[in-house]
Order: structure tokens, then C-alpha cells, then sequence
């Protein structure tokens, strides 16, 4: 009989020292899951364009240049119009990944153009990278394109190089691999500029009719796609003397797309959808342990 009990006792001390550890894993799961939070947090505030809007080009301030002093590879600005692209552009194929236009180390990187392509942009193609941040921030709001409805509505941007504005022509959204080297490539000479528009015509995703001039240049907005690894969301647009009006300058809340792009759809896009997940996962978990060991103490209780 004592050998018995002794068993007994043995077995709920380590069913005891199992579910403590359980709840301990879980809380400290829970805790990162916190952090996780408050970190995604974070790092979306450091990459919102207000954080820069001090040095947007503008009439009479010195804030571009101020910024072309602190970072001298910082070469010019874009804007596309109803989103929040509102970002300087630097340039270098893998140093902004992880630095602000400022310079400074930053996870969030910065809108860039890649190396081999003309600063000033006189080349037929210059390609832009952005992380696809949430909630819609640095190149985040491309993905708002694949909506038909919004890519309709959004055709106009900005793009301020050599001291001078240019308007921004929306005209394509393509869906590409990373490696694909008949959409990612530069210097695409005039004999090849036939070739390139129907590769850009086979990823098309949306393409309005337009006609391109001999001396016409373009500009490819490239992010990260939610939907596969290797997998580029492409924003294509002209670049022309025409300067567009920006029409979303002005809000107004009885526009039917007000607010859809530069405003977070809800707390979950302040973060990657699989630390959501995890949050509430372990949330949940630990809520069913905590009441599985409340329910047990006042199980023994009753039986003393």
C-alpha cells in the first residue's frame, strides 16, 4: 500500500512538474509573441513617409538637399498618388536593404534603384526595389494594385530628379520570379526595347493600352510578393515632362477609395499574418492550460 501511494504521489509531482512547464513555455511564448508586436510595430513607424516628409522637394525649403548632405546617394524622390509612396530614392543594389535614405542602419531599408542603372534616369529602364512592409509602407501598398477597382483608379505619380518634377504614368502591374532576367534587367539597349515591352506584356496582371515613343523611359516600382518566395509584385509606369495633379491631396471621405490604401486595415496588418497566428495560438493555449489546472486543484480539493 505504501509502495502504491509512493507511486501515486511520484506520478502527479511529474504531472505537475509537466504542466507548470507547459504554462511556462506557453507564457514565455506569449511573451514573445508581445514583443513580436510591439517590435512589427516599431519597425512600421520607422518606414511610414511622414518620417520623412521633412525632406520632400518643395518650393523654396532646403530639405532635399539637406538630405543629399547627409546621404549623398540618396538621388531623387517618388510619389505615387493615393498611396503612401511618398519616399526618397537611393541607390544600391543590396546596401539600402538594411539603411534608411538617411544613411543609418535600419531593418526597414529604403527605396532604392539599382546600381547598374543611370542615377539620372535617362536610361530606357530603371528599376526601384522596396520592401513590402505592412500596413503599406515603402513599397507595402503595391499589393493594393491587384484590386482592378484600384488599379483603375490610381494611374498618376511623381518622380523629382535633376531638380525637377516628372509625372509618373501608370500603365502595367506585373506579376514576376526574381530570377526572371527578361523583366529584371538593365540597359536595355534600343534594339532590344521590343523584346523587353512583351516580356512586360506576358507578366502582365493589368496593362492599360499606351504607346510608347522612341524616347520614352520607364520605371519599374518591384516588391516582394505575399504569395510566393521568389515571387515580384511590378508596378511599370512612364515617365513623362507632364506633370500630373495630385488628387488625393485633398481627402475626401465621399470618395469611394478613400482611405484604402494609406490607412492600416486593422490591427492584425501591423503585422506578417504568420505572427498573428502565433499569438493568438499561444494565447489560446495558455488560457486552456490555466483553466485545465484550475479545474484539477479544485478536482483534489473535493476529494480531501
Amino acid at each position: 500500500m505504501k509502495e502504491h501511494r509512493g507511486i501515486s504521489r511520484a506520478v502527479r509531482l511529474i504531472n505537475s512538474i509537466l504542466d507548470n512547464g507547459l504554462v511556462l513555455l506557453l507564457l514565455l511564448g506569449l511573451a514573445y509573441g508581445c514583443y513580436a508586436l510591439w517590435d512589427s510595430q516599431n519597425l512600421a513607424q520607422e518606414a511610414t513617409a511622414e518620417q520623412y516628409a521633412v525632406y520632400k522637394p518643395q518650393e523654396d525649403t532646403l530639405g532635399f538637399a539637406e538630405l543629399q548632405a547627409l546621404n549623398e546617394d540618396v538621388i531623387g524622390w517618388i510619389t505615387v498618388y493615393g498611396t503612401p509612396i511618398d519616399y526618397p530614392v537611393g541607390e544600391d543594389n543590396w546596401e539600402y536593404i538594411n539603411k534608411s535614405a538617411e544613411g543609418t542602419y535600419s531593418l526597414t531599408g529604403a527605396i532604392f534603384a539599382d546600381a547598374s542603372c543611370d542615377p539620372d534616369f535617362q536610361d530606357f529602364n530603371t528599376i526601384l526595389y522596396g520592401h513590402n512592409m505592412v500596413p503599406n509602407v515603402m513599397f507595402g501598398s503595391i499589393k493594393e494594385f491587384k484590386e482592378q477597382s484600384f488599379f483603375d483608379s490610381h494611374p498618376y505619380g511623381n518622380m523629382y530628379i535633376q531638380n525637377r518634377d516628372y509625372g509618373l504614368e501608370i500603365f502595367g502591374l506585373l506579376e514576376a520570379d526574381a530570377y526572371d532576367s527578361s523583366i529584371f534587367q538593365t540597359d536595355v539597349r534600343e534594339a532590344g526595347r521590343q523584346s523587353y515591352l512583351e516580356a512586360i506584356r506576358g507578366h502582365a496582371v493589368y496593362l492599360r493600352d499606351l504607346v510608347l515613343a522612341d524616347d520614352d523611359r520607364i520605371v519599374l516600382l518591384s516588391t516582394c510578393s505575399a504569395e510566393s518566395t521568389n515571387g515580384r509584385d511590378i508596378l511599370v509606369a512612364r515617365l513623362t515632362d507632364q506633370i500630373y495633379e495630385d488628387t488625393y491631396a485633398v481627402e475626401d471621405p465621399a470618395r469611394p477609395d478613400y482611405g484604402s490604401a494609406d490607412k492600416a486595415k486593422g490591427w492584425r496588418d501591423l503585422l506578417p499574418g504568420w505572427k498573428t497566428a502565433l499569438f493568438l495560438l499561444l494565447f489560446v493555449l495558455t488560457l486552456i492550460c490555466l483553466a485545465d489546472q484550475w479545474f484539477c486543484r479544485r478536482r483534489r480539493r473535493r476529494r480531501k
